[in-house]
């Protein structure tokens, strides 16, 4: 329920964004400070023990360096002092976040701007548990970091030139790799599969712009109504087979960009990740072949390109598990191809080098949805489950011609 509901906020704030998006930014600010310090007050959910999910509260400060009046590199720091009960391997204690990326405002007015974050980081957890190997205890606790991609947006409003208030919704995915478990007495070892966890923050604070004020280049339009390339890819995701767990893995394909109205782009990847796996689940399992194809929306200035981005799509795996028999001296599996519905949320961040040419990065949440499958178990058709939502963590980078 936690996932859903994090999922929801998400997509309501892109729709939200998007409808923004419409409006003609008129008399927008032309000057803008070349740094700006800020606090603010935070939420960060968390799924206590039993299920459901609870937000736990912070405060924080961050640091702007804008590079023009859109675009600036942002890093913000939060504390969440309240201890969350510890759960296995994932979460627990006090936590602190820490990002570091890019701010850029698809919407200014004088008075108000809409702007989209993606800021990758670290995420600390001062008591997880881990199992220690002693069959006394079983359990010990422990300070761990996560890697995590922070992603969302929000709205300023400008009470005076130098004084801002802020708000802002994002989506905390994070890695949480596989763990090795101890040997000990009673206890043969072995491996703890990791996951990708989420968490949804949210920053309502106050900034200021201190410094002379900078007078904005003339923007201008980017040409090209088509835009198409090659990309490589990588995705951190938690594989389905026995033996797998989270990984990180490589993959190509294509992307493929159309103009549709004003800000609004048809966008897609066609994307292939050849690394197979060991063990096979019944919805996952070998190489997968991804499709993602959708709506992005946002700016194109001068050298740069800032889009959030809702793109459905499918994976596809090449060897699911699709039967198990059993006889008296052998043991048999046999396979098939699955293919489950994803939805891509995330940010497209694009620099225009020449004229015609584009460098495109994209860092997404991928959200996979397995639905049930039937497995034949010695000739018993067995119905399993999808389980939760899963989550994956999605960078690509690309080369693009526009025309």
């Amino acid at each position: 329920m936690g996932s859903l509901l994090s999922f929801n906020c998400r997509r309501a704030f892109l729709a939200l964004v998007f409808i923004s998006l419409i409006s003609v930014a008129a008399h927008a600010q032309d000057i803008y400070t070349r740094f700006e310090l800020g606090g603010q007050f935070s939420t960060i959910q968390q799924a206590p023990p039993g299920g459901g999910s609870k937000s736990y509260p912070g405060f924080g400060g961050r640091f702007d360096w804008n590079l023009n009046r859109r675009l600036a590199i942002e890093s913000q720091i939060d504390f969440f002092p309240e201890n969350a009960a510890p759960q296995l391997y994932r979460q627990g204690g006090q936590s602190l976040q820490a990002v570091f990326g890019i701010r850029a405002k698809v919407v200014q007015t004088r008075r108000f701007a809409v702007f989209g974050l993606v800021r990758p980081g670290l995420l600390h957890f001062s008591d997880v548990l881990y199992f220690n190997g002693d069959p006394t205890t079983l359990y010990g606790s422990k300070a761990v970091n996560y890697f995590v991609l922070n992603l969302g947006g929000g709205f300023e409003y400008y009470m005076t030139h130098r004084w801002v208030l802020r708000a802002d919704i994002e989506g905390n995915p994070y890695r949480v790799p596989n763990a090795t478990i101890p040997r000990g007495p009673g206890s043969a070892g072995g491996t703890a599969q990791g996951r990708i966890g989420d968490t949804t923050r949210l920053s309502f604070g106050v900034a200021y712009r201190p410094g002379g004020w900078i007078e904005n280049e003339p923007e201008h339009a980017v040409s090209g109504r088509w835009e198409v390339g090659p990309v490589f890819s990588t995705m951190i995701i938690t594989r389905e087979g026995a033996t797998e767990g989270t990984r990180t893995d490589p993959g190509f394909g294509g992307y493929a960009s159309y103009k549709l109205y004003r800000v609004f782009y048809l966008d897609g990847d066609l994307l292939y990740y050849p690394r197979s796996t060991n063990s096979s689940g019944p919805h996952d399992g070998g190489e997968i072949l991804q499709g993602l194809f959708g709506v992005k929306g946002g700016i194109r200035r001068n050298h740069f390109g800032f889009f959030g981005k809702v793109r459905p799509g499918f994976n596809s795996y090449s060897k699911a598990l699709a039967g198990v028999t059993v006889t008296p001296n052998s043991l048999t599996y046999s396979y098939e191809r699955a293919t489950s519905f994803v939805i891509d949320l995330g940010g497209i961040i694009e620099f225009y080098p020449a004229e015609r040419s584009t460098l495109r990065l994209e860092v997404g949440d991928t959200h996979v949805f397995f639905g049930t499958r039937n497995v034949n178990d010695n000739g018993t058709s067995v119905p399993v489950p999808g389980g939760d939502l899963r989550h994956t963590i999605q960078f690509a980078f690309g080369y693009g011609w526009r025309f």
